[in-house]
């Protein structure tokens, strides 16, 4: 009698172990569903936790390809040349996906597949187009009242600062923009696209218009380097030759006073930066004072003191820091 019972134990114990396993993967793995209304999302893992961390992870970068895309294969209605740099927007693009909130991210299906836990994830496309809402809506606004601010009576140098301001910006609101399209494709962002547009050309046209020529008494000299890297670096041309009438002239002049300071040399310069249009009319003008002490030299001390003009620059911007209003 116990023979029988333990040789049934027995098959029943390899019957088990024997269980056929499942030869393939779900469908819903292996081709994940695609609709109007979720994002979807699979993984495998050693735990459900483990697969569902690498599933958010995979829901992140789908969606950063799925919008990268948009931008590299030209299918932004946004009028972009080819000398357009799309790698801010790109980055934009990567931070905008991985700090969005999926705060109502849910577990489709779950099964469990050759020692695997697979899961499905999905996520609805409005919830996260919402929050990009609110932050797209506050983004235009600020952008479209500064861009309104530009009145046809200021002068070319004021004008391109603002366009270069709201161009500092146009990779998030690029980026936002298309996001909000991509999660609800019947959504109509024309009129956004159009004012992005506008911007973009208003700021290559004076852009490709504009020319500085800087130049200096001989006493400021040492001034010049700092504004026109400055110049340079926010995308300015620096040419002695005017490219056309919004061209313009910095003309930089100083009195520097040398006196002994408790045994140290110290240079003081009261620095003058005047904006002139081809017409010698006064656009913008602006004084600074630098001051250096040095146990070497005056020479020495002044020398400091430019390195004050350029941390002044940064500090300021140098559109403020020439006067321009």
């Amino acid at each position: 009698m116990y023979k029988y019972i333990i040789t049934a134990i027995i098959i029943a114990i390899f019957a088990g172990c024997s269980a056929p396993k499942p030869k393939h993967a779900p469908s819903w793995y292996t081709s994940p569903p695609k609709d109007f209304k979720f994002i979807y999302s699979v993984a495998s893992g050693e735990s459900l936790t483990h697969a569902k961390n690498k599933a958010i992870i995979n829901l992140r970068e789908q969606i950063q390809k799925d919008l990268d895309s948009v931008f590299t294969n030209k299918t932004t209605k946004l009028k972009l040349d080819e000398s357009f740099d799309l790698t801010p927007i790109l980055k934009e693009n990567e931070r905008l996906v991985n700090t969005m909130s999926l705060i109502e991210l849910k577990i489709e299906k779950t099964q469990k597949f050759n020692d695997q836990e697979l899961i499905l994830l999905k996520t609805p496309r409005k919830a996260i187009f919402d929050r990009f809402d609110i932050i797209a809506t506050k983004r235009l606004k600020n952008s479209k009242e500064n861009y309104d601010s530009i009145q046809e009576n200021d002068s070319w140098l004021k004008k391109y600062s603002i366009l270069h301001n709201e161009m500092k910006n146009f990779a998030k609101l690029a980026s936002i923009i298309e996001a909000r399209k991509l999660l609800i494709n019947s959504y109509n962002n024309i009129s956004e696209i159009n004012y992005l547009n506008n911007l973009y050309s208003d700021y290559i046209e004076l852009k490709n218009q504009i020319s500085i020529y800087v130049l200096s008494d001989l006493n400021s000299m040492g001034f010049v380097k700092g504004v026109k890297t400055a110049l340079s670096s926010n995308g300015l041309e620096l040419s002695s030759k005017p490219k056309s009438d919004k061209s313009l002239k910095i003309f930089i002049t100083s009195t520097t006073q040398n006196v002994q300071d408790y045994g140290f040399n110290k240079s003081k310069s009261l620095v003058k930066y005047t904006t002139y249009d081809l017409n010698k009319n006064k656009v913008a003008f602006k004084q600074h004072t630098f001051s250096a002490k040095s146990r070497k030299s005056y020479s020495d001390a002044k020398a400091q003191s430019l390195i004050h003009q350029n941390s002044k620059i940064k500090k300021l911007g140098i559109f403020d820091f020439l006067g321009v209003k």
